[in-house]
């Protein structure tokens, strides 16, 4: 006689079908030869970086500062 499936089995199950779509065994293997990124254009030194400030909302510091 079969149990009726409850809600936390059927959970259970659709976890275990997720992890096991999602495990090792059943991906590609790894490339032998490694590629390293290289990024698009020339680096340009002369550029100048600036921090942004981020006013969100709720936050206690930006509150402060600003008056």
């Amino acid at each position: 006689m079969s149990q009726p499936s409850g809600l936390r089995s059927r959970i259970k199950n659709r976890m275990k079908r997720a992890l096991d779509r999602l495990s090792g065994e059943h991906s590609d293997a790894a490339p032998q030869a490694r590629e390293t990124y290289a990024r698009p254009g020339s680096p340009n030194d002369d550029a100048e970086v600036v921090m942004a400030r981020l006013n969100r909302p709720g936050s206690a510091k930006a509150g402060k500062k600003s008056s």
